[in-house]
């Protein structure tokens, strides 16, 4: 997702900030949401859990009132988001020219998409109530590959993560001829995804889509 398609309703939050609002409202989907983003699990004084609160308490989606913290608006979100998050999706493009990773969330707060940027800057898309899932996750694998095409290839590696189980991966290879490769269960005899050229007509995101679809609420 391009920065000139970014809807009104994207919001932009730092790694600092994302530990502050995991440190708010402790829930289910907390450690889920750390193993993901691959956050450490810090205590509420830490230097880089204040600095985030700090930030928001300067974006105004944090008000301090001596020990007491109130969140507002998309911070607020964010929070609920996170600590009851149920599945998470990684798609990450892997290239010569960038690492860009895309992330979905859902929970019974609500969902939403992140698109993490330089400077461990977080764009946040919160998804609306009939958008579905595995549509977004089919969107981001297809602009990711088709991203990867130019100048010359690189792969896009995707991952549902469901609770404390190993995720399930399905990757794509963009080979420098523009041609498309899967990796994805089973594993073969050497313990490796195996390998098959992707057929003409198949579309790598509806592929993906597929693959990481089991237990996976559309």
């Amino acid at each position: 997702m391009t920065e000139q398609k970014l809807p009104d309703t994207a919001y932009r939050v730092t790694s600092h900030e994302v530990l502050a609002l995991l440190a708010f409202e402790p829930g289910a989907g907390t450690a889920l949401t750390r193993r993901v983003l691959g956050l450490a699990d810090l205590p509420d004084d830490h230097d880089l859990v204040r600095a985030g609160v700090g930030t928001l308490n300067v974006r105004d989606t944090a008000s301090v009132d001596g020990e007491q913290i109130t969140l507002h608006g998309p911070a607020g979100y964010l929070a609920r988001v996170f600590s009851s998050a149920t599945l998470w999706f990684d798609i990450t493009r892997v290239g010569p020219d960038a690492v860009a990773p895309a992330y979905i969330a859902e929970s019974p707060a609500g969902r939403v998409a992140l698109f993490l940027r330089p400077l461990s800057e977080y764009v946040c898309l919160p998804m609306s109530d009939d958008a579905a899932t595995l549509d977004m996750v089919e969107a981001t694998v297809t602009d990711a590959v088709e991203t990867a095409k130019v100048p010359s290839g690189g792969i896009v590696t995707s991952r549902r993560y469901d609770g404390g189980a190993d995720p399930v991966v399905a990757n794509i290879k963009v080979l420098e001829d523009g041609s498309l490769q899967l990796a994805a269960a089973p594993l073969d005899e050497s313990g490796q995804l195996t390998v098959r050229d992707l057929r003409d007509g198949e579309q790598p995101g509806t592929v993906v889509r597929a693959l990481l679809s089991a237990s996976a609420s559309a």
